[in-house]
């Protein structure tokens, strides 16, 4: 780490640029672009989110899940009294207990954020997608909430769009990882929907492919792309200088959805994962449509987002925006 990335990480009391470019070099990539004081705040968010899901994810098999729990009680009372957090023991709680702060970040979201997690915690089955979407909303729908506040675009619509991007990155993860969670006794595809692809259970049983299992796989690849459409609607919102990282972070999740297709949607085939060039040219490919212009997506995020989502929007004190975005001086952004 240069001394000069050091010293922006330590504006907030310790380093946490590190945790995010050794586990989540899409995201790092995407906010590289970010003015030093915007990508410090989301490097320690980052190391928040990762912390609380690796206590979840990350749990030795013997752990003793009451501890988890106790664990996650603790962040819930830090996250509910950011003043008070930035005078913890934790240097990761008094960094983000400034970082909300600063950025008047709701506890809210972060609060369903910890549900979502002690529902993982507690295995609770995903049996519609409509649990799915819940699920996806409180672990990764939150993220991009919080985002929206460090980035500086709060209205109604810009939230429920971010909102809608986290879902989608929430539903590619869980496509790439089918075997990685298979491994860990998780299956995050809706129960229902499993029995409804003939064939699909005794596929992810087996950890094989199967038609029925690629058919399902399909469905959440064209689920997920939808809301990444829907939800960047909401990017003219941003201020301009933040846009184009947020549609490099976009674009780069959709690639990993386009690389499990080139794979046919063999899941149990490796993890995949997209190289440095192909980032590179993707990376390019978004600053050319920033100065050429593409047509604003047809879709707004409330035709897309269900009503578990929607629900979970006003849980957290959002009321979903029916505004569409609509194009300023600056060039439109891609629907592609």
């Amino acid at each position: 780490m240069s001394v000069r990335a050091w010293r922006r990480s330590a504006r907030y009391g310790a380093p946490f640029g590190q945790i995010m470019r050794q586990h989540a070099r899409t995201f790092s990539l995407a906010a590289r672009f970010l003015d030093p004081n915007r990508r410090a705040a989301t490097e320690v968010l980052y190391a928040f989110f990762r912390t609380v899901d690796d206590l979840v994810d990350e749990r030795p098999a013997d752990a003793d899940l009451r501890e988890i729990h106790v664990e996650l009680e603790r962040w819930h009372r830090l996250v509910s009294d950011p003043e008070a957090a930035q005078v913890s023991c934790s240097p990761l709680a008094r960094a983000l207990g400034r970082v909300m702060t600063e950025h008047a970040i709701p506890p809210a979201y972060l609060h369903a954020l910890l549900d979502g997690l002690t529902d993982d915690l507690d295995n609770r089955p995903i049996l519609t997608f409509p649990d799915l979407e819940r699920y996806a909303f409180r672990v990764a729908g939150t993220v991009g909430l919080a985002m929206c506040h460090v980035l500086g675009a709060t209205t109604p619509s810009a939230l429920t769009a971010a909102s809608a991007v986290g879902i989608g990155m929430q539903l590619t993860n869980i496509v790439r990882d089918v075997d990685a969670d298979l491994r860990q006794g998780r299956i995050y595809l809706p129960a229902e929907e499993i029995a409804r692809f003939g064939g699909a259970e005794e596929a992810l049983q087996r950890r094989r492919m199967s038609p029925a299992l690629g058919d399902l796989l399909q469905l959440h690849v064209e689920r997920a792309d939808r809301y990444y459409l829907a939800g960047s609607a909401g990017v003219p919102e941003l201020p301009a200088r933040v846009r184009y990282p947020i549609l490099v972070a976009i674009d780069l999740y959709r690639e990993i959805l386009r690389a499990v297709e080139r794979r046919a949607l063999n899941v149990f085939d490796g993890r995949v994962v997209v190289g440095r060039p192909r980032k590179a040219l993707l990376a390019g490919r978004v600053a050319l449509r920033q100065l050429t212009g593409y047509a604003q997506p047809t879709r707004t995020p409330l035709d897309v987002l269900g009503p578990a989502a929607l629900s979970e929007l006003q849980r957290v004190g959002v009321q979903p925006g029916a505004r569409r975005a609509t194009p300023d001086n600056q060039p439109a952004l891609a629907s592609a």
